[in-house]
């Protein structure tokens, strides 16, 4: 399992380098996010197939239906075992399902290598990922930010993110992706941790 990053670092840093983070760190510090267990992964992402255009209540409780039948934490055996009219009787259509299906058969004939996400790149598991069908930017991101606390992610997919950056640079619209990688250029190498402080301000009501 992946040791969880020395976060009060990344403190340090974006307060010395980013002084509009500052006030943000000095409020929220310290990060509590630290990797999850491997046996994790796949009920993670699975669950990214399964909530697209669900609302969450719905998601969540398809995936505790889902961990009910085949046991919690969801492996991909599991998956692959399970009836497709079982699935389906507990809300999920027939695409994601095949969805589903494909990701499990991938991660047990070795096209999905879970046991070596620790020593892989960001990049390189992102590209692993983007071959498996129903799982998209956002879902790879929010993998690699929350469950494996890599600490450069810029989650350019996510909508709340991209709000909070437009407010803390005064922007006049929402950024797209490029602009978003030149804006927080100078938060690297701690990108992850810039993102959590402003998901914290964004979820402080």
């Amino acid at each position: 399992m992946y040791q969880a990053p020395d976060w009060s670092l990344g403190d340090k840093y974006l307060r010395e380098n980013v002084p509009e983070l500052a006030p943000l760190v000095d409020k929220y510090a310290p990060c509590p996010l630290k990797p999850k267990s491997e046996d994790v992964y796949f009920a993670t992402l699975l669950s990214g197939i399964v909530a697209q255009q669900l609302p969450p209540d719905v998601s969540q409780r398809i995936m505790k239906d889902l961990g009910a039948m085949v046991g919690d934490p969801i492996q991909p055996q599991g998956i692959v075992d399970l009836d497709v009219e079982k699935l389906k009787a507990i809300g999920i259509t027939a695409q994601k399902i095949d969805y589903m299906k494909d990701f499990a058969h991938a991660c047990l004939n070795g096209k999905i290598t879970m046991s070596k996400f620790h020593e892989m790149t960001d990049s390189a598991i992102t590209k692993q990922l983007l071959e498996v069908r129903g799982l998209g930017q956002w879902t790879i991101e929010m993998f690699l930010l929350l469950c494996l606390c890599r600490t450069d992610i810029v989650p350019s997919a996510d909508f709340i993110f991209k709000k909070e950056l437009q407010k803390l640079l005064a922007l006049d619209e929402i950024p797209k992706r490029g602009k978003i990688n030149k804006l927080t250029e100078s938060w690297r190498p701690w990108r992850s941790l810039a993102v959590w402080y402003l998901w914290a301000k964004a979820g402080d009501k």
